[in-house]
């Protein structure tokens, strides 16, 4: 059990909301959520007063500190990431209006459409390289250890497939062929999710 949990199941013995747990120990509502999630850890002050309040040692509460900044810092890390994937769509919004408004007339009623591709082949990339927070980290999921790799590799394969079909169809609805934009919008993308549900089954032994 990580210190988060320790700290999230100790609180809710105790019948505390995370409000009135954080006025006991003099800090913040966020600070409270940021250790139970995993996205930070208290200092060594917070740690005795929260040791004290629950009547445990702190080596209970906290065993293995490194362990616990190793995690912190991926959480941290997937943060990143996240914020990043957000920069890259608002950029590629912003690109796909100037592209489609002032440059290329066909693709404006396919503007949303190509958007939507690009951020699922920039999801598919990022998760095939291991970067699944993207979805969800691993502590949330039932994924193995010796299965994240390949986790990571469907689910993203899946994702990437289903933004080109959906970039496909965009183009080539663009160029007239609206039948032919329906059919291999559709098939790619039933390909890709099927491949995605089949992995979330196979890896996570359900959809979440």
């Amino acid at each position: 059990m990580t210190l988060g949990e320790k700290i999230k199941e100790a609180r809710k013995q105790c019948g505390l909301s995370q409000e009135q747990l954080a006025e006991k120990m003099s800090v913040s509502r966020s600070a409270i959520a940021k250790w139970e999630n995993g996205l930070g850890l208290p200092n060594d002050e917070s740690l005795k007063l929260l040791a004290d309040y629950f009547g445990i040692t702190i080596d209970e509460l906290i065993p293995n500190k490194s362990n616990e900044e190793i995690l912190v810092s991926k959480n941290k890390t997937i943060d990143q990431q996240k914020k990043v994937i957000i920069g890259f769509a608002a950029g590629c919004a912003i690109g796909l209006f100037i592209l489609g408004f002032i440059f290329i007339e066909p693709l404006r009623e396919s503007l949303v459409q190509l958007g939507l591709g690009i951020i699922c082949v920039m999801l598919g990339i990022f998760n095939m390289c291991g970067n699944i927070g993207t979805i969800h980290w691993y502590n949330r999921r039932k994924v193995t250890k010796e299965n994240q790799k390949a986790y990571c590799m469907f689910v993203g394969l899946g994702t990437l497939i289903v933004g080109v079909a959906i970039i496909a169809g965009a183009v080539i609805q663009a160029l007239g062929y609206i039948a032919a934009s329906g059919l291999v919008m559709g098939v790619g993308v039933l390909i890709g999710l099927a491949l995605i549900l089949y992995t979330q089954f196979k890896y996570n032994k359900g959809l979440f």
